[in-house]
């Protein structure tokens, strides 16, 4: 028995995949645990991802043909049962993507026999996702911790000149994964191969057909082996940044006798290209329909180009509101003012022509949006451009920033954290463009200062006002503007601080200022035990708890922003009653963030005074252990109590 057990053990930690479809093996069927990654509740036993072209009447396309097997292994696994692919199939477009061949099936191990269970097509379904995507969901039958799962489908897309990205990770940890690409020679693609990880790459020739015609073809193979899990952890902009991948895109299209094109293949070509299309660069230098209001209202004769910008946004404002979308294209200025809404690049543009028509100098800045990744290293691309927001000239040298989704809520040089790309492009009508950090500008602040008096029943009794400047007030606007209900969100902040609002006011939650000012009157129960109070000397902990909980991280940290924060608190303690011992001085530092927290007591006055500063917005994954370490340390100073007794 003993042998038997270490055997299986033995197979388990050098389990190697089964390319064999159709035909899961014993030790696939039989394993409990993932070796390389035990606290795993699923694994990819293996992925073959196979794109290659076909000639049809109408011309080429492209195939994607994909096989996977996946083992569950806990109940939470169970999940990837449930799994979607998403064609695209943009409405009123004849370009499209078919999905085809889906099948699916479940093995179990039952009274030491393998029983299949074929998915049916009861248990498929297809939903539109947008107006350019659709999504084929489907449930694979008889899951359970153990199964094996197998599926297989095609995707076929008319969309020869835009191939899908490959991304070899996920989720879950990966055994084996392959992708193959083939494309005839007349296509040119710019192709990146990154990742954290190890990959075999493999270029060669080959062949297809063409009618009767043999049209040499480009091959490359890429495999991945032990590929982690790339789990998306907080302070993470986008986890497939980090992914073993593959991009592409179109660098050319020459046939022979036929067809001689080459597209971008420089930044200065891309911004040359917007600059001279119909739908972008010609947009930028358009009036907008609302040229005689500006004029009526006098905003042109603003002298302040800060404040100028603002009267225009404010109109713009009063007019128009934004869908929820991020776009790179745009509806035309009137039809946006028509319907009312639109998406941010609807609004950016008409915004950019009214700047124009009140006297201020605005231009496009062209970015991917961090959610969706970071623009390729290698090469220009226009492909993975998402959106754009607005950079207004104040004068030669200085550029402020605003998009026109932050219509509720924003000001300048405050954007949604999803589009301060550190990598964004200027397109300027006059060709002088040129990269921007849209981060480097970005900051929060949060200044709070408590006054309150303790009881000797233990009961706080004070006022709070929270000052929120830049990126925090425009959060703090949004949440008021997005919740449900104000009662609960009151009650919320309630719970989390473990006190009772007894008054509550906010100011500037409906301005496009870069302040917003919280005032609250409370009350605090504390702990009484014993003849003394345990009081917490900050009154409300500013970090509750570490977000690094993890006892390892494979990716880097990424924050938001550059954030400062300042917590000032007076407290007067009941006559007759002091403080047993007052809290030390903390001062922690690590490269690029730093933490002090002061006290002081005076007579009956305790007064303490706590400031954070995170000035770097990138630390690598080899810093983790140091940042994890100052927040254990910084959460437990911001909980520490402090004990006050009455004097004899």
């Amino acid at each position: 028995m003993l042998v038997l057990l270490a055997a299986i053990h033995a197979a388990a930690q050098d389990l190697e995949p089964n390319l064999k479809w159709g035909k899961p093996t014993q030790a696939e069927l039989t394993m409990t645990t993932y070796a390389q990654d035990p606290d795993a509740d699923a694994v990819e036993l293996y992925r073959l991802t196979d794109v290659y072209y076909v000639f049809r009447e109408d011309g080429f396309r492209v195939i994607y043909s994909t096989k996977r097997r996946l083992k569950v292994l806990k109940d939470d696994g169970k999940r990837v049962a449930d799994q979607g692919i998403s064609y695209r199939q943009t409405q009123g477009k004849t370009e499209r993507e078919y999905v085809t061949g889906l099948k699916a099936t479940a093995y179990n191990m039952e009274n030491g026999r393998v029983v299949k269970t074929k998915m049916e097509r009861s248990m498929v379904h297809e939903e539109r996702l947008d107006k350019h995507y659709c999504l084929t969901k489907f449930s694979v039958p008889q899951v359970k911790v153990g199964t094996v799962i197998e599926y297989e489908y095609d995707i076929e897309s008319d969309f020869f000149y835009d191939l899908h990205d490959w991304i070899g990770q996920g989720e879950i940890p990966v055994l084996y994964t392959q992708y193959k690409l083939s494309i005839p020679e007349w296509l040119k693609f710019n192709i990146e191969i990154t990742g954290t990880e190890p990959m075999e790459q493999v270029a060669d020739k080959a062949t297809m057909s063409l009618g009767a015609e043999i049209l040499p073809t480009d091959t490359y193979k890429v495999t991945g082996h032990h590929l982690s899990a790339l789990k998306d952890d907080d302070y993470l902009w986008c986890a497939d940044d980090y992914a073993c991948k593959v991009t592409h895109e179109l660098l050319g299209i020459y046939i022979p006798g036929s067809v001689h094109k080459s597209y971008t293949s420089t930044w200065e070509d891309i911004e040359r290209m917007l600059q001279e299309d119909d739908e972008f660069g010609s947009r930028i230098r358009n009036s907008s329909p609302l040229k005689d209001e500006i004029a009526q209202a006098g905003i042109a004769g603003i002298e302040d180009v800060r404040q100028r910008s603002m009267a225009v946004f404010q109109l713009l404002r009063q007019r128009v509101r934004w869908n929820g979308e991020y776009a790179f294209w745009a509806k035309s200025g009137s039809k946006v003012l028509k319907e009312g809404t639109g998406s941010n690049a609807d609004l950016n543009f008409l915004y950019i022509n009214m700047l124009h028509d009140a006297g201020v100098k605005a231009s496009p800045i062209v970015l991917r949006s961090r959610k969706l990744g970071r623009l390729p290293f290698s090469h220009a691309s226009l492909k993975y451009l998402s959106t754009f927001v607005v950079g207004i000239h104040e004068n030669d040298s200085t550029m402020s920033f605003i998009d026109c989704s932050t219509l509720d809520d924003g000001c300048l040089n405050v954007l949604p954290s999803h589009l301060l790309a550190d990598k964004a492009r200027v397109v300027n009508k006059t060709g002088a463009g040129g990269w921007i950090n849209l981060l480097s500008a970005a900051k929060g602040r949060e200044v709070t200062t408590v006054q309150a008096t303790l009881g000797a029943d233990g009961l706080l009794t004070g006022k709070r006002i929270r000052q929120c400047y830049y990126q925090d007030a425009l959060a703090t606007r949004k949440t008021w503007r997005t919740a449900k209900d104000s009662l609960e969100l009151i009650h919320q902040m309630q719970e989390s601080a473990g006190m009772t609002i007894q008054e509550y006011a906010i100011e500037g939650r409906h301005d496009n200022s870069p302040q917003v000012k919280e005032t609250l009157r409370f009350t605090k129960q504390c702990d009484v035990t014993g003849g003394m109070i345990y009081m917490n000397p900050l009154v409300f902990s500013p970090q509750k708890n570490n977000p690094f909980t993890e006892a390892t991280r494979r990716l880097p940290i990424e924050f938001p922003y550059a954030q400062h924060d300042q917590q000032n608190v007076s407290v007067t303690l009941p006559e007759g009653w002091v403080i047993e011992e007052m809290p030390k001085p903390i001062v922690l530092k690590s490269d690029g963030i730093t933490v002090r927290i002061l006290g002081a007591q005076s007579g009956r006055q305790l007064t303490m005074q706590y400031r954070i500063s995170v000035d770097r917005t990138f630390f690598d994954a080899t810093e983790y252990q140091d940042i994890k370490a100052l927040f254990d340390q910084l959460v437990e100073n911001c909980n520490n109590m402090i004990a006050i007794k009455k004097m004899p």
